[in-house]
Order: C-alpha cells, then structure tokens, then sequence
C-alpha cells in the first residue's frame, strides 16, 4: 500500500470526530482496548494503520515514510499484528472448515500480547471482520481485553456491534465511522489516487459512501463483474423461472477473476461473491432511488427504498450458515412475488424457503 494513502493521523481528515479522540489518545494514551465500528469502506483499517504509524514513528510529523513507517503499512512490523480471519497462526487442519476467527487464532494473539514489545513503545493487535470471532473466541478474548498486559493495544473493527458478546461490548471504548459522503468520496480518488474527476464522481456515486468498493472500479475485472451482475439480477426479476434458476446455479459455482488469492473454504469463496454481487445490485438500486437510472417498466410495481431493504435484509443474511444458492434463491422468489403483487410477502424465510 502506498504511503500516501495512509498519511499520518495529522494528515487525515475524513472522520472528524474519530480523529479528534484518536489525536487526544496519542498525547495521553488511557483506554487500551477498542471496537471501531461502521460500514465498509468508511476507514477504519486506513485510521487504525495511520494511528500506529503515530505510535511508532520516531520522525515526528514531517516523516515521509521512514523504515518504521514502511514496516508499519506493510504489515510487517514484529510489534503490530493483524489478525485476519483466514485461520491466521491455526494449526488445527480442522479449523479451515470453520467459518470465522476460531479459538486457536485467539489463543495465539494472547500469547503473543503477553509478551514485551520488540522495538515499538507498544504491541496493537488491529482485527478487521471482527464481527468474525466466533462466540468462543471471544470468550477466550475476554479476559486479555479487561486487563489488556501493559503497553498493549487492541483495536476491534466490525461493521455492527450485533455479533459481540456484551461482555466483550463492555470492554472496549466504541468509536463509530459513518460512511463517507459522496463528495468525500470524490475526492479521496482525485487527490489520494490520482482519479480523473469523471471516473471518480461515477464511482463515489455507486458506492454510496464506500470508498473501498469505489476504489474496485478502477479494476477492469470488477467492471465487468459490475456489468454482468447487474444484467443477471435484472434478468433474473424479469424473466421466467429458468432464467432466475440458471443465474443463481451460475453465482453459485462462480469465481470471478477480482477474487484474491487466499486460503479460503469453497462455502467462504462463495460468500465472497454473493457479498460482491450484493453491493453491486444495491448501487444499481441506489442510482435508480436517486433518478439517475430509470427503473425498468416492468420492475416498478415495488416503490425503489421497498427493494433496497429487502436487498439489505439478504445481503445481512451472508454471515449466517445460510448457503449462497438459498440466499439468491429467497431473493428473486420474494421480489419477483413482490413485483407481481405491487408489495412483498409477508412470510417467513423458511414458508418461502418451502417453494424453492
């Protein structure tokens, strides 16, 4: 990652209020144990990374990226560690079949903050997806977030705080990330990336505040994922049964080339797309909410924020045991029913489910 992209926490202006706490804990560090919370895309992982950059930086404000700095962005520094939740540090075969940060990987990370740092004033743990850690895990967190070991700091990113356990909740000091405005956005791209103004408008407009999924539309791979997911979804609440059949068969063997390489489960690949296809369709929704698509003819029976929060309700439905096929399948049945009747099915999942 570039170092412009991660400046200092001084350089930083995108979440005002989370930088003014951040600032005040770098003169004055007090609370040890954090949860970050807000929508992707809105900066928490480019905030976390900037606040240990201040932390152990010794150059001062004017650094420009001193070999600290580097090791820091790069992720390689032996005193931050960023828990991913691929199994990282699990040796248990087993645990690649588990969904989520698993207990192991936990385990690990307390072991490894017990010990003093090895150049840094402090060792910070940063786990993005944290609403991964699974309910034992976090039970085997618990005691190290309510008496974290000295010159130690844990920072939580999740999008909801639904998934914590209270006692995990209770431990940590909540700051919150809300989505970036449109025209942050923009300009984010235009100035930190380099963005034509054009390109940058169209995509910030798209991603609704989410600068990562804005980001992926200067990737030619994503683009035409883009374009066929929202052909397919379209195609599939337009056309006969075969159509929407055919199309939830296709994204459920898919893998499309913006996919990264990574150690994943065939269930979690899977997810990873329909997580993908979700944020496309919701862009699309969003632009024909705000006029600037036309909303097909045969597709306008539904008022648009209608289709938008049953999209959301699906899409919230990716971290369940829920397969990928049931998920697109409880889609198309439900709007479909929807488009045809002027309103959605007041049924549950599983009374859907049934027809499928």
């Amino acid at each position: 990652m570039a170092e412009f992209t991660v400046p200092r926490l001084e350089k930083l202006d995108s979440q005002p209020e989370a930088q003014k706490l951040l600032k005040s804990f770098c003169t004055q560090p007090g609370a040890q144990t954090f949860l970050w919370a807000g929508p992707e895309g809105a900066g928490k992982k480019t905030y976390a990374l900037s606040l240990v950059r201040n932390l152990f930086c010794k150059e001062g404000p004017a650094c420009v990226g001193c070999a600290t700095c580097r090791q820091v962005l790069s992720k390689t520094h032996p005193d931050i560690f960023w828990v991913h939740r691929d199994y990282f540090w699990s040796e248990d075969s087993d645990d690649k079949k588990k969904q989520g940060i698993v207990v192991d990987v936990a385990k690990h990370l307390a072991e490894k903050l017990n010990q003093a740092p090895f150049s840094a004033p402090f060792k910070v743990a940063v786990i993005p997806d944290a609403e991964g850690l699974n309910r034992d895990a976090q039970n085997v967190l618990l005691k190290t977030l309510e008496e974290p070991p000295a010159n130690t700091i844990i920072i939580l990113l999740a999008e909801k705080t639904g998934d914590f356990l209270p006692t995990v909740l209770s431990r940590c000091r909540l700051i919150r990330f809300p989505a970036l405005p449109e025209t942050m956005v923009e300009s984010l791209l235009v100035k930190a990336y380099a963005w034509d103004k054009a390109q940058a408008q169209k995509a910030a407009r798209e991603a609704n505040g989410n600068l990562a999924l804005a980001l992926k539309f200067g990737d030619g791979n994503w683009t035409q994922f883009h374009d066929k997911v929202c052909s397919d979804f379209d195609k599939a609440l337009l056309g006969p049964d075969e159509v929407w059949l055919a199309i939830v068969a296709d994204y459920d063997q898919w893998e499309p080339d913006f996919l990264e390489e990574g150690e994943r489960t065939a269930t979690q690949r899977k997810a990873e797309v329909l997580k993908a296809a979700f944020q496309v369709y919701l862009g699309l929704w969003s632009l024909r909410l705000s006029g600037e698509m036309e909303v097909p003819s045969k597709l306008s029976s539904l008022p648009v924020d209608v289709v938008l929060r049953c999209l959301q309700k699906h899409q919230d439905m990716i971290p369940t045991n829920l397969s990928a096929k049931m998920i697109l399948d409880h889609l198309f049945l439900e709007l479909r029913e929807g488009f045809q009747k002027g309103e959605l099915p007041n049924r549950s999942f599983m009374e859907m489910s049934v027809q499928i």
